[in-house]
């Protein structure tokens, strides 16, 4: 398929027949019709916001094309972005997603497992949350649906791998219809099959320069498939907003390695068996919305159109959590080996295997009235888009019903909510939030947030930003069934955040510092036996953070860093993290292609990492788990021809050079040097 894309000469006719593959693709392949924040221990569950939590597609300032294309999300239709496709971007090679954001995700060792923040930050509870978000980044929620303004259909296709079977695949397509009827599909698909059955090789060079050689058969694998699909149907005075989303999570998970000790054996060759045979997780989460606008439209004194809205939703959710691990027969009857009891402790409670089930159903209701007025500007010669403000007051009814297969309960939840944004000036900008959890079973938890936005004119800008919340521990935290038996059902109190920021933003010298303080009180972690447990001494976290991006002719210096100091070790976070780049980038080929070539490099202090267990989907602390600082340098090439772009990268370039192995979390090694390239073309018909 690759090969005939790369043949053929971008022509309006075949881009609409590209398009229309690639939805008949995304609508009938068997996986997507079964499909598909931080993680757990880490600030907290899942977050509620308009607007996607990924990084991916949101780049740096550029120069916009001729044919400007805008986006907006259902939840504030009156804010809009512009689809940007100008420059590369940092996020063009950057393929997997633990690594398309500011700041990166550490994983266990390959693309589609569970992933864990390097960076703290906090994450902004609402309502029941059942506590598993390990593959939060992999996937898709009704609010990530994009809807766009243009007359003609657009599309954006990528691809990514190196194998057949080690790949990703992205489609996203927007269309406008007759009678006010528009269209938006979002896929993505990212496996890693293909080294199911074969061992892969881990060398390093000893001291005296001969070289080693390990066979590691214990990466995890698996597969995630995300769907979306969205109708919006417009109308003078209504707005209509169809959404849904499918999200699968297949994976198979063999523990890691007992300890990083065995690398320091001398032998020429040597097979380094997995902590446990198998354990499978698979997700399923599905989501079907209906967002309606009813507008009443009036003026104000100044002769600007305000909006005065009322809004309806209703939201179902129905999502499917398994991971299972079935022991081996040893004489008549299963039985777990010492190796599965030394990995899985106390959670053994079958000589058959161990296994985890739960389900829930969720239906929402909400009701809202809002108001919104755009910014209007006084030179009518000067193009000005946005909100002068947008008030919004209502109330949420959520209904819940939670499978455990031993227990079934159902729980309410009644919700009061309100947001005003206001932007008197091009100087400045203010977003709050707040809600109130007034009956149900997270009755008392409320979050309030602010944002001020200052334009410092010919300095740059200043956001403060401050959050303050109060939440119920996580269904997960509280309940835990395993193999049909009542495991552990905690009272444990409410946990309350308090998240104060303050940016400087200095663009003429490419600078921006951030100075972050959180504290956690009752903050709920997973112990060295991965029990969850609730610390009774308070948390806080002192954080500063630089990005500094340097130009010199066509070279690049961009630069992130961060340092970080948790004050208690039951929260594992590494003292200092960077990533940078440094690139080149021009037009060649008489100006025609725009072309990107450097290096990433990325590095962490030496820290006591969290381990995974995939049974219960949680990072647990761990007696041995000092990763070492490893210097992780990748080298790639990207060029663009007007809409089409190509990169190529070979990542882990000094691993086969250096005395450490390349781990991000205790027990689970990185796949040493990769090979990937990958493609992406937006068509505009």
């Amino acid at each position: 398929m690759i090969i005939n894309i790369l043949n053929i000469k971008i022509k309006t006719k075949w881009s609409k027949q590209v398009t229309q593959w690639v939805i008949c693709f995304a609508l009938f392949t068997p996986s997507v019709l079964k499909a598909q924040g931080p993680p757990p221990g880490v600030g907290g569950g899942s977050q509620t916001s308009a607007f996607p939590t990924d990084s991916l597609d949101m780049p740096e300032e550029e120069e916009l094309d001729t044919a400007q294309i805008d986006h907006f999300f259902p939840d504030n239709p009156g804010l809009i972005f512009p689809e940007k496709d100008s420059l590369l971007t940092n996020f063009l090679h950057q393929y997997d997603p633990a690594r398309r954001r500011q700041f990166d995700y550490f994983n266990l060792g390959n693309i589609t497992s569970a992933a864990y923040p390097s960076v703290f930050q906090p994450t902004l509870r609402y309502g029941l949350d059942m506590g598993l978000h390990q593959f939060d980044i992999y996937q898709l929620k009704n609010s990530d649906i994009r809807f766009y303004q243009q007359t003609k259909a657009f599309s954006d296709l990528f691809y990514s791998g190196n194998v057949q079977a080690n790949g990703q695949i992205e489609a996203r397509y927007g269309r406008n219809f007759a009678n006010g009827l528009h269209l938006s599909v979002d896929y993505k698909r990212i496996y890693n099959i293909s080294i199911q059955d074969n061992a892969v090789p881990i060398i390093q060079r000893d001291i005296s320069g001969k070289s080693q050689e390990w066979l590691y058969q214990g990466l995890p694998r698996g597969r995630t498939v995300a769907f979306g699909v969205g109708f919006w149907l417009h109308k003078e005075k209504y707005d209509g907003y169809l959404t849904f989303t499918s999200n699968i999570v297949s994976q198979l998970d063999k523990g890691g390695i007992t300890d990083d000790s065995v690398f320091q054996k001398e032998s020429t060759t040597l097979t380094i068996n997995p902590r446990i045979s198998s354990a499978t997780t698979r997700h399923e989460k599905y989501e079907l919305s209906y967002l309606h606008y009813l507008k009443l439209n009036r003026k104000d004194s100044t002769g600007a159109k305000r909006a005065y809205l009322a809004s309806h939703r209703i939201n179902y959710k129905s999502a499917f959590y398994q991971a299972s691990d079935p022991f081996a027969t040893v004489g008549a009857e299963p039985k777990p080996t010492a190796q599965d009891s030394l990995f899985y402790g106390s959670f053994i409670t079958d000589p058959r295997g161990v296994r985890f089930f739960l389900k829930e159903n969720q239906i929402e209701n909400s009701f809202n009235i809002s108001t919104t007025r755009a910014r209007v500007s006084k030179d009518s010669t000067k193009k000005v888009g946005g909100q002068n403000d947008w008030l919004e007051v209502g109330i949420a009814h959520s209904y819940h019903a939670v499978n455990q297969e031993v227990t079934q309960r159902n729980f309410n939840n009644v919700i009061l909510r309100g947001r005003f944004n206001f932007t008197p000036n091009e100087n400045l900008k203010v977003e709050t939030y707040g809600h109130f959890n007034i009956l149900g079973y997270n009755v008392g938890d409320y979050r309030l947030s602010g944002d001020l936005f200052f334009n410092l004119e010919k300095i740059g800008s200043l956001n403060l930003k401050a959050v303050s919340q109060l939440y119920e521990p996580t269904w997960l935290q509280s309940n835990l069934t395993l193999t049909q038996k009542g495991f552990w059902e905690n009272k444990f109190s409410k946990t309350l955040e308090t998240h104060l920021s303050a940016t400087l933003s200095v663009p003429r010298v490419g600078f921006e510092g951030t100075l972050a303080y959180t504290l956690l009180n009752n903050y709920i972690y997973f112990d060295k036996k991965a029990i969850a447990q609730q610390a009774t001494a308070p948390l806080s976290i002192l954080q500063f953070i630089v990005n500094e991006n340097i130009t010199v002719g066509k070279f690049h210096l961009d630069n992130t860093i961060a340092v970080q100091k948790p004050t208690e070790n039951f929260l594992r976070l590494p003292t200092f993290y960077t990533k940078n780049s440094l690139y080149w980038e021009g037009k060649i080929f008489k100006k025609v292609m725009l072309t990107r070539f450097g290096a990433d490099f990325r590095y962490n202090s030496t820290w006591a990492a969290p381990s995974y267990m995939p049974l219960t989907g949680q990072f647990f602390l761990v007696e041995n788990g000092n990763v070492k600082a490893y210097p992780a340098v990748d080298i790639y090439l990207s060029f663009r021809v007007k809409s089409f772009r190509f990169f190529a990268k070979m990542e882990n370039v000094i691993g086969n050079f250096n005395p450490n192995i390349y781990f991000q979390l205790a027990n689970y090694p990185v796949n040493d040097r990769n090979f990937r390239f990958g493609i992406r073309w937006q068509l505009l018909n």
